[in-house]
């Protein structure tokens, strides 16, 4: 599977090492969407849109986001169970609501957990 997610932002960085320790198996491709041939090398995935949400994609092409992909993720590493109430109604709305809070502020929160890691241009907002 892999994993589209933005490699300036401290806070998703930690989490796709953290993730990469699990992956025994080397299941997981992990992507930065600023590389620099990125648009070359996955037209189907719009930039500007994997900088908003979290975008994952299997191996027959099927495309996950968010709270979705993060699940995805995880459940390939085995490392889920807590996950899955966050993929239950009515939770699931809430989850979500709260993925894009974070989403949409992950530089600011960024800035304000992990300053020390915050220099040059990474933690600017993506807009």
């Amino acid at each position: 599977m892999k994993i589209f997610y933005d490699g300036q932002c401290p806070i998703c960085v930690a989490e796709m090492k953290k993730l990469l320790t699990f992956d025994q198996h080397r299941k997981i491709v992990i992507v930065d969407v600023h590389e620099q041939n990125f648009a070359a090398q996955y037209p189907h995935i719009d930039k500007r849109k994997a900088l908003t949400i979290l975008h994952a994609e299997d191996e027959n092409g099927q495309i996950f986001l968010g709270l979705d992909a993060t699940y995805q993720i995880w459940k390939l590493v085995g490392k889920y169970r807590w996950l899955k109430v966050l993929r239950l109604y009515p939770i699931r709305w809430l989850a979500d609501g709260c993925y894009w809070l974070f989403a949409r502020n992950r530089m600011r929160l960024s800035r304000m957990l992990l300053p020390s890691r915050c220099n040059n241009d990474r933690c600017k907002p993506n807009d």
